[in-house]
C-alpha cells in the first residue's frame, strides 16, 4: 500500500477544494467526540476514532474514485493513492490541533487530569509489576503530582496494589504519560501523539485495502 498526495485534472482539484470544509467540519466534530469518549473509557476512543475516522476518509476517497473510472487501471490507483494521503493528512492535522487544545485545559467538559489517570491505568496494567515510575511533560507532571493521592488509589484498585512515582525529570511530549518498571526493563508510551499516530497507520491501511489501492 502506497501513499503520496493528489494532483488532479482541474475539475477533480474543484471538487476536492469544495469538500474540504465539509470534511474538516466533520473530522473535527469527530475529534471531540472520540475525546470526550476517552474520558470515559481509553480503549473506546482507539476504536471509536478509527471507525469513525476511516467513514470520513473512506466516503470521499470513493468520490474521487467514481470520477476517475475510465483513467487507466495504473494511472486510477496513483491517483488514488494521491487522493488518500492528501485528506487524510488534512483530517489528522485538524485532529492533532484539537489535541493540543485538550491537553493544554482550552477544551470546556474534557477533564485532562481524568483522561491522565486513565492513561497510567492502562499502562501499568500493561506493564504488571509492583512498582512504576510516570513521567510526562512538565505540565502534566504538575496535574498528575497534584492529583498523585488519587491517582494512586486508582492504580491500587485497578491492579490489586502497586506502588506509584513520578519521574521528577519533564519529557518532550504533547501530552500523557511514559511508564516503566523499577529497572527500566519495561516501558509503555501512553502519549497523545503515540496513540494518534496508531490510529493514523490502522486508519490509512483500512481505507487503503477498502478502496482496493494496495
Amino acid at each position: 500500500m502506497s501513499k503520496g498526495s493528489i494532483e488532479l485534472e482541474a475539475q477533480l482539484i474543484e471538487r476536492i477544494v469544495d469538500k474540504r470544509k465539509e470534511l474538516m467540519a466533520r473530522a473535527e466534530e469527530e475529534a471531540k467526540r472520540v475525546l470526550q469518549a476517552a474520558e470515559e473509557e481509553c480503549e473506546r476512543i482507539r476504536v471509536e476514532s478509527e471507525k469513525q475516522i476511516l467513514n470520513v476518509v473512506g466516503s470521499e476517497l470513493r468520490a474521487v474514485r467514481d470520477r476517475i473510472v475510465g483513467t487507466a487501471e495504473l494511472e486510477g490507483r496513483k491517483l488514488l493513492m494521491l487522493a488518500r494521503d492528501d485528506l487524510s493528512s488534512s483530517v489528522f492535522e485538524e485532529v492533532e490541533k484539537r489535541l493540543w487544545e485538550i491537553a493544554e485545559g482550552r477544551v470546556e467538559g474534557v477533564d485532562f487530569a481524568e483522561v491522565l489517570t486513565k492513561f497510567v491505568i492502562e499502562a501499568a496494567s500493561a506493564i504488571g509489576g509492583e512498582e512504576f515510575i510516570v513521567a510526562a511533560n512538565e505540565r502534566d507532571l504538575k496535574t498528575l503530582k497534584k492529583n498523585l493521592k488519587k491517582v494512586r488509589a486508582r492504580v491500587e484498585e485497578a491492579l490489586g496494589g502497586g506502588d506509584l512515582k513520578l519521574d521528577v525529570k519533564p519529557v518532550a511530549t504533547m501530552g500523557g504519560v511514559i511508564v516503566r518498571n523499577s529497572d527500566g526493563s519495561k516501558i509503555y508510551h501512553n502519549t497523545l501523539e503515540g496513540r494518534l499516530k496508531n490510529v493514523r497507520r490502522r486508519v490509512e491501511a483500512s481505507v487503503a485495502e477498502t478502496l482496493g489501492v494496495i
